[in-house]
């Protein structure tokens, strides 16, 4: 059985109040995609802002990293 065929199937056990739901949840999905506001149909070239990647890259190299001091641990009140 395909996976169309198996959903097509549970679709048809299911109450019509559910149906709805899942009707609106998939038309959400598809504009989502539509408009690109979930991140798959974007093209990578537009979602950094050009020279992205050219400009930071590297852009701490050489530079040390520093920890600063520890902080106290909080003092808490007994149990």
């Amino acid at each position: 059985m395909s996976t169309r065929e198996a959903l097509i199937q549970e679709i048809l056990k299911q109450p019509e109040p559910l149906l709805r739901q899942l009707q609106q949840y998939l038309a959400f999905l598809l504009e989502q995609q539509k408009h690109g506001a979930n991140g798959t149909s974007v093209p990578a070239a537009e979602a950094w802002p050009a020279g992205y990647f050219q400009e930071t890259a590297g852009a701490f190299a050489g530079e040390p990293l520093e920890r600063p001091p520890q902080l106290p641990f909080e003092k808490r009140a007994e149990w």
